[in-house]
């Protein structure tokens, strides 16, 4: 009751709705029906069977809060494009660990919000999801976002247009406003504009930061945060003291050495798992780390073939285990595997599957409905 206080408080307030009533086993069991038009798929490859569930029998397009889901993943279900600019091009739901969907495919992205100690990604037990819009020029318009715990208890309203998350919790802008969040999604401060006396300045150096990630926009040093540059000189940046909310300002070599001696600094260069030595099969061999899960170690290797086109990718997990089931074709983005909170997603332009790390048993699948005609 103290968190929904707070959020309340915050003017971004948790949303409750009254739920659509579930099956009555209370979670329905029987074949995922996510919302497509199967008609596109007449005179075509009928695709892998689907498997998972429904929480709710009727279509559920936002978050109903309870305190039984456990803790929920994002998994794709409509497929917008299958080119540029987009992550992956798809809207995501949430569901289960155990394949159960909560909602539909709402969310044009649902993050863990994270940081970098070292090179090591931590992330806390919190949901970003981003308003879903059926057009594949979302990204390069303006994204709003809410926060959720990660159970699904709680959820903010859609009224923050941009973040940035450290050791200490998030920032979180909207276009009057910055909060700063805890961990827990405690609000620990709300400043407007007005009270940090941002210059037109600073204000256009952070707006900059918050839609291109340019400049030291958003690093995070200890207990402030830096807003980016004073003005186009770029010799100075406006920090905010979190704990007492004052703005400071401080030359940027200054800033720049505080940041470097600080453990949070993210460290360059690629991380290499002790179990897959490079070798001259492979251009590189990325770690991937799952943000959904507080695993210490990264949990699967993307590694790129040398001679194999571009974009041909192998996967292994990080103790070099391959995953020969779940290489991608060449030159083909969309074909990806990733760790999600436990499972592998694994995508291609019309199937979302996802597979448990430990049994590579299918939990969850659900085809796209994406026309390429």
């Amino acid at each position: 009751m103290l968190l929904a206080a707070v959020l309340l408080l915050s003017g971004c307030v948790a949303t409750v709705e009254q739920p659509p009533p579930p099956s009555e086993s209370g979670i329905y069991s029987g074949e995922l029906a996510v919302h497509v038009d199967w008609s596109k798929l007449e005179g075509r490859r009928k695709p892998l069977p689907p498997v998972g569930g429904r929480w709710y029998d009727s279509y559920t397009g936002q978050l109903i809060l309870r305190d039984d889901y456990g803790p929920l993943l994002p998994y794709a279900g409509l497929r917008l494009t299958d080119g540029w600019p987009a992550t992956s091009g798809c809207l995501y739901g949430l569901m289960t660990k155990d394949g159960v969907a909560v909602t539909d495919p709402v969310y044009s992205n649902v993050i863990s919000p994270g940081y970098y100690v070292g090179m090591k990604q931590k992330s806390h037990p919190l949901l970003a999801l981003c308003v879903g819009e059926e057009s594949n020029e979302e990204r390069l318009g303006r994204s709003i976002w809410a926060i959720a715990a990660r159970d699904g208890s709680w959820c903010t309203e859609f009224c923050y247009n941009g973040m940035r998350a450290g050791m200490n919790g998030l920032v979180l802008f909207e276009d009057d406003r910055i909060t700063h969040m805890s961990p827990a999604g405690e609000i620990l401060g709300i400043w407007t504009m007005a009270d940090l006396m941002l210059t037109e300045g600073e204000l256009y150096s952070m707006h900059l930061g918050l839609r291109w990630g340019e400049g030291s926009f958003g690093q995070w040093c200890g207990d402030y945060f830096c807003l980016g540059s004073t003005d186009e000189t770029d010799e100075e940046v406006s920090l905010i003291h979190l704990p007492t909310g004052q703005k400071e300002i401080m030359a940027r070599a200054a800033w720049t050495r505080m940041v470097r001696s600080s453990a949070n600094e993210i460290q360059s260069g690629i991380e290499q798992s002790p179990f897959f030595p490079m070798s001259d099969e492979y251009i590189e061999a990325i770690c991937l780390w799952d943000s959904f899960s507080d695993s210490e170690a990264p949990t699967l290797i993307s590694a790129l073939q040398r001679d194999a086109g571009s974009g041909h990718r192998e996967y292994f997990l990080y103790d070099g285990t391959p995953l020969p089931q779940f290489a991608t074709k060449p030159g083909i983005w969309y074909d990806t595997a990733s760790p999600v909170g436990g499972l592998i997603e694994v995508l291609d332009l019309n199937v979302a599957s996802y597979y448990d790390i430990k049994t590579m048993d299918c939990v969850f699948r659900t085809y796209l409905g994406y026309d390429t005609d």
